[in-house]
């Protein structure tokens, strides 16, 4: 399945720079702002690709966790939706290894983790087993992959219009209120945000633009995988030395389609999640991180079989987007 080069190079230009207006974006891809805006319109109305937003993290601000979990014979159906309804299970994932579903959790803090999500998890009476892993550290995230259309100095001219700065700031004011509407559509207007949060258009754009700016709020346009041009998900778990771990972060940094990298608790301290053209990549992948740190151990690899909720929004067996989605807590 393929989306042409006109669609894939919007795509990134979004991904780049997804709040930028329809003339700054026709200017950098050399279409007209109309062309553009249906565009976008097709590609989004058929869930090939959205933007959506959702809260930042920093060293102080959100935790991250994952969780692998078994569920009873005959129970997958009805855990996998009881897992997509809970708000801080951004990801739900089928995998081809020792778990029928990992969970990716996104939350304020360690204590909503640890008292909140993870026993709604573990006490699901369709729930026989689970695993828990804790982010200490993001090295790569989700909104950061980009595809490989754009020239480097269009990928400039977009960076200049989506200027980020993340840094601890005072608390933005109405972020909760907007954090509804930009999840569903991270491309809002700031007039439709104004009339729903009761300010004036202006104060709504610069409370959208400082969120931006500081990091505490992130709007990235997604993609359905199936048409990426990169099919298959693998997903790794690796014991990397400490002293090798920069090392190793540089090496997986070099991959554009880098979905996820973190150093985490357990057996493993280091969870990343790549997009890949091959099977063969795999192999390459696990090679090119023990060049780049030999004391690694790859402690476990899995497939991705089918993604059924990616930052909130549920996915359908074609990797589009159905539409329906629910509001992070975060």
């Amino acid at each position: 399945m393929k989306l042409s080069l006109s669609e894939l190079e919007l795509i990134h230009a979004l991904q780049i720079a997804p709040r930028a207006s329809w003339k700054d974006l026709g200017e950098v891809l050399g279409v007209h702002p109309v062309t553009v805006a249906e565009r976008w319109a097709q590609i989004r109305a058929a869930g090939h690709a959205w933007v959506t937003g959702y809260r930042g993290f920093s060293p102080t601000n959100g935790a991250l966790a994952f969780v692998g979990l078994q569920c009873a014979h005959g129970t997958r159906d009805a855990v996998l939706e009881r897992m997509c309804a809970i708000s801080q299970v951004s990801h739900v994932e089928e995998t081809t290894r020792n778990w029928d579903f990992r969970l990716t959790v996104m939350a304020n803090d360690w204590h909503e983790i640890s008292h909140t999500v993870f026993p709604q998890v573990r006490q699901d009476p369709d729930v026989v087993r689970t695993h828990l892993a804790v982010a200490t550290r993001n090295i790569a995230l989700g909104h950061e992959w980009r595809l490989d259309v754009l020239d480097p100095a269009q990928e400039r001219r977009l960076k200049a219009l989506h200027p980020v700065t993340p840094r601890d700031s005072a608390p933005i004011p109405h972020l909760d209120q907007m954090l509804p509407l930009l999840a569903q559509n991270g491309r809002v207007s700031a007039a439709e945000v104004a009339e729903a949060i009761g300010v004036h258009p202006t104060t709504a754009a610069r409370y959208i633009r400082l969120a931006l700016e500081t990091g505490a709020l992130v709007i990235r346009c997604e993609l359905a995988q199936q048409y990426s041009g990169y099919p298959v998900a693998c997903e790794w778990w690796a014991r990397v030395p400490a002293g090798e771990l920069a090392e190793a972060e540089k090496y997986l940094q070099s991959f554009r389609s880098l979905r996820l990298a973190a150093v985490t608790t357990g057996d493993a301290n280091l969870n990343f999640y790549i997009w890949l053209r091959h099977l063969a990549e795999i192999e390459e992948v696990e090679l090119g991180l023990q060049r780049a740190a030999p004391g690694t151990q790859i402690l476990e690899s899995e497939i991705g079989v089918r993604t059924h909720k990616r930052m909130g929004w549920r996915l359908g067996p074609d990797t589009t987007a159905t539409g329906e989605f629910t509001i992070p807590r975060r």
